[in-house]
């Protein structure tokens, strides 16, 4: 294994284990990660079909249709007719989610923020481009490659 690949491993590593702390500090009824992020989606470009939001998280449509279908039963979105073709419906966020993605009631982001809030402001700046970065990198490799969504 070379160096690069060993740091890469230590990144994978630590966000596995920021996630699993995020996850378990979350608490008993807290929304998934994978709904968390439809939901941050629809909070910032609704309203849209379910196809265009599975796209959007990379996931199949059928696991995008299991997800809404359990934000719809908690609450978290609605369905309308989509103007442009009644057989088809648009999926928005109703007021609760939008009050959660914003994080006045998410307890992962007020975990985060309380971390974040223990850097100093130059490290805490650095962490929250690098993961940005991140993100938005691995989101366009994994779009470039053309592997079928999970």
């Amino acid at each position: 294994m070379t160096s690069t690949q060993s740091r890469a491993v230590s990144v994978y590593t630590a966000l596995a284990r920021i996630n699993r702390m995020l996850r378990n500090g979350a608490g008993p009824g807290a929304l998934t990660l994978g709904a968390t992020s439809a939901l941050w989606v629809l909070v910032n470009s609704t309203p849209m079909r379910l196809s265009e939001l599975a796209a959007k998280e990379n996931v199949s449509a059928p696991t995008m249709s299991r997800l809404v279908a359990a934000l719809e039963r908690d609450g978290m979105v609605e369905r309308t007719a989509d103007p442009l073709d009644g057989r088809a419906s648009l999926i928005a966020p109703t007021p609760a989610a939008v009050e959660l993605i914003r994080g006045a009631t998410s307890r992962r982001a007020q975990l985060m923020e309380s971390a974040l809030n223990r850097l100093a402001p130059e490290d805490r700046a650095a962490a929250e481009r690098s993961i940005e970065l991140l993100a938005e990198v691995l989101a366009e490799q994994v779009c470039a490659s053309g592997d079928p969504p999970l």
